[in-house]
């Protein structure tokens, strides 16, 4: 998944250099799916299909890989989180880079962790209110119609190319804290992952742990990213949790589960990968067929606001 974000980006950035000449460098046509790194105007979308029974056409793919992550956190959790999210990727390979040197990540006290954990739900309710409860229908036509939606993403990739001293400290300073602190952003910080994880506590599936099997090792909760008490509950009830599956895989005896109440269904080994990614891409892939995927922002306002994208202000 991380390879596919990364080919989409190297993609997203020739169709901005071609607009950026005029018309001069070659035509890369517009991968839809880097619309899937603007969550917020996919709730913004969202919102305006509820209200106004229609899927705007602009930048429709937010809409449908916001709806994807959902739909994955509704049956598996916060699984988009553990299995798909690049940055939750990236995360994942700079802390052992700490491990290695320390043999263990900082895991800080409750007295610490629990507020600022709490940042990613103020973040989220913020975003929340601004959008689903304060945004009427006159606000929602603004933003999505207006010139900054139609090229917002060229305006958050802009962020990164050419970024600002400002944006390189808060940038550095999360990856730093990403060093000790295993996945600092997503576990304090990520409004996404708030929300998924708020969404995934109706999921059917739980981590479970057989009492008569445990042999009390605690290598779950060692290999557990979200420091969850494995080893010390039945069942693992959390937000936090990314259904990432380390518990399972790390149990000599097998005695921890993915499961539905009372284990009457288990998910294991190639199961859950591919229900997850099927749910995920089946989304796209409707979406695709009921032609609500690609964008329709004409050539013209194309090459007139692709040029000036990072100047654009919000509505």
């Amino acid at each position: 998944m991380f390879a596919l974000m990364f080919w989409l980006g190297y993609r997203f950035l020739g169709f901005t250099r071609y607009y950026e000449s005029g018309g001069k460098a070659p035509y890369v046509p517009h991968p839809d799916g880097a619309a899937g790194f603007l969550p917020i105007g996919g709730l913004t979308s969202l919102k305006y299909w509820l209200v106004t029974g229609h899927i705007h056409p602009t930048q429709p793919a937010a809409l449908v890989v916001f709806l994807g992550a959902v739909a994955v956190s509704v049956a598996l959790k916060k699984g988009f989180c553990g299995w798909i999210c690049p940055i939750n990727f990236i995360s994942e390979r700079v802390s052992p880079v700490w491990r290695k040197v320390f043999k263990k990540n900082v895991v800080p006290p409750k007295w610490v962790d629990y507020p600022l954990r709490s940042l990613k739900y103020i973040l989220f309710l913020f975003f929340f209110w601004a959008i689903v409860l304060a945004m009427d229908v006159n606000g929602l036509h603004n933003f999505l119609d207006g010139d900054y939606w139609k090229v917002a993403d060229v305006k958050m990739l802009s962020f990164f190319t050419d970024m600002s001293l400002v944006s390189m400290i808060v940038i550095g300073f999360i990856v730093l804290m990403s060093l000790p602190i295993r996945n600092f952003w997503c576990r304090y910080l990520c409004p996404y992952g708030a929300l998924l994880g708020i969404i995934g506590l109706v999921s059917p599936f739980e981590i479970t742990r057989d009492k008569e099997k445990c042999i009390d090792c605690g290598k779950c909760s060692k290999n557990c990213p979200a420091y969850l008490p494995v080893d010390q509950r039945r069942k693992i009830v959390s937000p936090e949790c990314t259904s990432c599956m380390t518990c399972l895989s790390g149990c000599p005896t097998a005695a921890i589960s993915y499961s539905t109440p009372g284990g009457g269904y288990s998910l294991r080994g190639k199961a859950f990968p591919v229900l997850l990614l099927g749910i995920f891409f089946g989304i796209i892939l409707v979406a695709k067929l009921t032609g609500h995927w690609h964008e329709s922002v004409s050539e013209a306002d194309l090459m007139r606001l692709v040029p000036i994208a990072p100047s654009l202000m919000h509505p």
